[in-house]
């Protein structure tokens, strides 16, 4: 094969790259499938062909023997633009897929960069400068306390203003508006979990690949996988909680992930309304006791 027949996977973290890769990596070669899936829900049990960024994509035109599937973010540093790098691959490339998030899987998609790409989010995001200066000096924390022992509440108050605008600039949020290329097959995250079959048929007609295995073969991993994803739910659980408040009916959930929390806090400031937060360490489980701590900004 030659490079132009690479299919390169682009995504940002969270919305199963790897796990798109395996998949049509398994589909595409004779080899025994295996299933790819860690306990907490990643596919990073498999390996793959990942480059990482556009440096590694710059060095894999430059030098590698070219293969069929290749993964990577688009955009890894704030002065990146998404749309530009894709272009620079569709120079080299016949075609190409992009996995984007969609309204209905925002806060999947972010609670899976929480939970399951690092050991540890907190330190690693400690180590970008303005996000720990900001922690330190609004919150009154002495710089370098280990992140377990800043209280739920600072964590919590701190995301509701930085997590979701970092995120949204991330993605260049809402991409597929302002960007589209005949060449580019754009999927978005429901689509691959919720219509797993037709998708991957579209992947295969898009891509003119040629499958050695039966799609149906994959079924049984395709619902180990939505079974592991303990966050499938928190888009329609946390737009139900704002929809609570907003028009006074009585909600009830079960204990929100951190994410979601900060999420919620983030969203009714975006409608006027400000949390009491200080010391709530644990968060409202019911629209009544929500409701008792917000008030008008």
């Amino acid at each position: 094969m030659t490079l132009a027949d690479t299919i390169p996977i682009v995504y940002s973290g969270g919305t199963y790259g790897t796990y798109l890769e395996w998949v049509l990596t398994m589909l595409t070669t004779d080899c025994n499938i295996i299933s790819p899936f860690n306990p907490n829900g990643n596919s990073h049990k498999f390996v793959g062909q990942n480059l990482g960024s556009m440096v590694g994509w710059t060095d894999y035109v430059s030098s590698a023997t070219p293969v069929c599937f290749v993964r990577l973010h688009p955009k890894v540093y704030k002065e990146e633009s998404i749309s530009k790098n894709l272009n620079i691959m569709l120079s080299t490339v016949n075609r190409m897929i992009v996995i984007y998030p969609d309204k209905n899987s925002i806060l999947l998609t972010v609670n899976n960069i929480y939970t399951k790409i690092w050991k540890d989010w907190w330190s690693v995001r400690l180590t970008d400068p303005e996000f720990s200066e900001n922690l330190y000096s609004s919150w009154k924390i002495t710089p370098g306390t280990p992140h377990d022992q800043i209280p739920i509440w600072i964590k919590r108050e701190i995301l509701s203003f930085n997590l979701m605008p970092s995120w949204y600039d991330m993605v260049e949020w809402y991409l597929p508006d302002n960007w589209h290329d005949p060449n580019c097959l754009i999927l978005t995250v429901t689509e691959l979990l919720h219509q797993f079959e037709s998708t991957l048929q579209r992947i295969q007609n898009f891509c003119n690949l040629q499958f050695v295995k039966n799609i149906k073969q994959f079924k049984s991993y395709h619902i180990q996988l939505l079974q592991t994803q303990q966050h499938l739910n928190q888009d329609e659980i946390c737009q139900k909680i704002i929809q609570s408040i907003l028009s006074d009916y009585y909600f009830e959930w079960d204990n929100l992930p951190l994410i979601s929390q900060s999420w919620v806090q983030w969203q009714l400031r975006n409608q006027g309304f400000e949390i009491q937060c200080n010391d709530l360490n644990i968060f409202p489980t019911n629209s009544v006791q929500l409701k008792k701590l917000i008030y008008k900004a």
